[in-house]
């Protein structure tokens, strides 16, 4: 057989063979798949009832997905934590859409919600701690993510553990909107000296003496700006005023302007009344501790 005759016989051979494999194939997809089944579709009989509470009260009225399952590339792989109780769930998150969501919706619109609120909330059952001694209760990651600490301690009567808690929120979605919209520059310079990497060794009353509101705020002017936030709304208007008071005539004044600050960003920057805003999240808090 010349090589022309071998070329024909090898083109035909391969043409049989694609010809064959078109009809296996084809008859394979015939049989066997079904083109109406997803895959990716997760059934309603797959979720559980917490599934189920927080797709109606988070993820369908704002977009925001709560993952308590132990997702482990979500935590720091260099930190001992534990998962969170399952019954603790909705007990935390409903306290959370009570005293956050709720009060800024009142005064700030359901838009202004859906717009800067963190799409994913994060839960775990124990604290993280730091090597220098300090607990980690709450992180936020590019105005997108919140991962929330210690929630298997939690008791929504225990007022002053659901206080830090709320501490927390408020202060991460203070910084979301001050990375929307920066505080005035002036703030900056109120107590530029008092900032320091080594918050952690002071005492409240030397935050207080040097014009912070708390110890954490002396850890940068971001910080110390949504510690104001988050201290006005958890301790409401009574509670703030009687941590102003315990601090020296000076340090007072300063404690005040940056109070001014506060009240007027809020209204400037999100046309929000904080004091309103403040008495809805303390009236909120009262109602969901009981």
């Amino acid at each position: 057989m010349n090589y022309t005759s071998i070329q024909a016989a090898l083109t035909r051979g391969a043409w049989l063979l694609c010809l064959a494999l078109v009809f296996t194939v084809a008859g394979c997809r015939e049989e066997d798949e079904d083109l109406d089944v997803s895959f990716l579709d997760p059934s309603q009989e797959a979720r559980t009832a917490v599934d189920l509470w927080l797709q109606e009260h988070y993820t369908a009225p704002y977009n925001i997905a709560v993952d308590y399952k132990w997702t482990p590339f979500e935590l720091p792989n260099n930190k001992v934590l534990v998962p969170v109780k399952e019954d603790k769930v909705i007990p935390v998150m409903e306290v959370i859409r009570k005293t956050w969501i709720e009060p800024y919706v009142a005064k700030a619109g359901e838009a202004f919600i859906k717009t800067h609120a963190p799409k994913q909330f994060v839960l775990v059952g124990s604290a993280e701690y730091n090597n220098d001694g300090t607990m980690v209760l709450g992180e936020a990651e590019s105005g997108r993510k919140v991962t929330l600490f210690v929630i298997n301690d939690f008791q929504k009567t225990n007022v002053p553990a659901v206080k830090q808690m709320l501490h927390t929120i408020h202060h991460e979605f203070a910084h979301i909107l001050h990375q929307t919209i920066l505080y005035p520059r002036e703030f900056k310079q109120i107590t530029p000296s008092g900032y320091t990497a080594t918050w952690y060794n002071t005492p409240d009353e030397t935050a207080w003496s040097l014009g912070f509101i708390t110890p954490y705020a002396r850890a940068s002017t971001d910080e110390d700006f949504v510690e104001m936030i988050s201290t006005m709304l958890v301790e409401g208007k009574e509670g703030y005023e009687a941590i102003v008071a315990k601090a020296s005539p000076e340090a007072q004044a300063l404690l005040r302007r940056k109070e001014a600050f506060v009240v007027a960003y809020f209204k400037e920057s999100w046309n929000i009344d904080f004091a309103a805003l403040q008495a809805a999240t303390q009236q909120a808090i009262a109602a969901a501790t009981k």
